[in-house]
């Protein structure tokens, strides 16, 4: 259901019109003397990241003078009431959505005559991938115990990722090399185990493969693993 629609709907509701067939709704017609509003929703930016917080303000004016009532804000298939003040404003902090374009719409309802409403033309908020941080820490430098490469994946606004990280180990100075690929947990951890490894230098190229809100990221680790 589009943001114009689910507004209209709303609105509907709050007035307790009756839909017509094709889903629209009816009331009496206005007088020519009634109270006429206007109202424009405007968002603190219309291109984000996934995470990012975005603030949608609507901006309400009235034939009558200050408006008084309640604005909802539509976006996808959910609708946010917030209070008007008394410059005229509401304002909310958006849900956080998945990346994509979204439009937002604002609606004001006066009171106390819910009869008097305004929808405002919606506004294309566009959400991004947003970039992923990887912290990397090797466990078990000694080879009398075994090594795992733990990797803690993270969006750059404390989003939790998901989807797989691939550890490539490379022995220097061999031709050998490793790959494991590990799937990340609820908290954004991959481990990826390697049992005991000989003595020597070694170089892991850990890579978070990405998902659909978070963007693929690389990180190389050096480390040693000595004797008893």
């Amino acid at each position: 259901m589009s943001s114009a629609r689910s507004a209209s709907l709303l609105v509907a509701g709050v007035l307790g019109l009756v839909p017509t067939g094709g889903g629209a709704a009816y009331a009496v017609p206005a007088t020519a003397n009634a109270t006429t509003t206007t109202t424009v929703v405007s968002l603190s930016t219309v291109q984000s990241v996934y995470g990012q917080a975005v603030t949608a303000t609507a901006s309400v004016t009235s034939s009558a003078g200050a408006p008084n009532g309640d604005v909802y804000f539509a976006v996808d298939n959910l609708n946010i009431k917030a209070n008007l003040l008394g410059n005229g404003t509401a304002s909310v902090v958006l849900p956080r959505l998945h990346v994509g374009s979204h439009p937002v719409v604002a609606t004001f309802v006066q009171y106390p005559d819910p009869t008097v409403t305004s929808t405002s033309a919606p506004v294309d908020w566009v959400v991004q991938q947003v970039r992923t941080r990887v912290a990397v820490q090797v466990t078990g430098r000694r080879t009398t115990g075994p090594t795992a490469v733990r990797a803690q994946v993270d969006g750059e606004y404390g989003t939790r990722p998901s989807g797989r990280v691939r550890v490539v180990l490379h022995r220097t100075g061999t031709r050998r090399t490793v790959r494991v690929v590990v799937p990340v947990d609820a908290t954004g951890l991959a481990v990826a185990p390697f049992g005991r490894l000989r003595r020597g230098a070694y170089r892991a190229v850990v890579t978070y493969t990405g998902d659909p809100d978070h963007l693929r990221q690389r990180r190389v680790e050096r480390f040693r693993v000595s004797g008893t």
